[in-house]
This record gives C-alpha cells, sequence and structure tokens, in this order.
C-alpha cells in the first residue's frame, strides 16, 4: 500500500448518517493520496453527495464503498456512482 497504489471497501449502513462517514474517509483518503489540498474539500463534498444518492438508492441494503488510488486517480465508488480525482504527478 503507498499513496499512489491502495484500495480499501467499507460497508455502510444504510442510513443518510452513513454519508457523514464515507465523507470522513474520503477525507483521509485525499490526505493520504497527497490530493493537492485546494481539491481536497471539493472531493469530499462530491463524495458525500454520492454517497446520499447510493444510500438512496440502496433501498434498505447496505452499500459497499470502495476507495482505490490507482492510474493517478483516487476514486470512491459506492453503488452505481464514482467521484474521482487527479493524484499529484
Amino acid at each position: 500500500m503507498s499513496p499512489e497504489s491502495f484500495t480499501f471497501k467499507l460497508t455502510v449502513p444504510n442510513d443518510p448518517a452513513g454519508a457523514t462517514v464515507v465523507a470522513a474517509v474520503a477525507a483521509h483518503a485525499v490526505e493520504y493520496a497527497n490530493v493537492d489540498a485546494p481539491a481536497r474539500q471539493g472531493f469530499v463534498d462530491r463524495v458525500k453527495a454520492a454517497a446520499l444518492q447510493a444510500l438512496r438508492a440502496a433501498e434498505g441494503k447496505p452499500c459497499v464503498a470502495v476507495f482505490a488510488a490507482a492510474d493517478g486517480q483516487l476514486t470512491v465508488t459506492l453503488g452505481g456512482h464514482s467521484v474521482s480525482e487527479p493524484l499529484p504527478s
């Protein structure tokens, strides 16, 4: 595992509060991946919005959030929703 290459999964209960948890983990991920500071909060906000959408669409089931850094991108995927941010070069 390195800032440029990692993957981890988080199972989130189907509750709108879960979007806040996903956003908090995304905040740690952008910091670990050394994403440019000005872009961090925007990424976290987009991840939180995607988490809310995914949790609404999950219809009572838990949702799996996948955080991955690969191929120059940090990507968070929840259900059918993905949010990406370029990693520093």
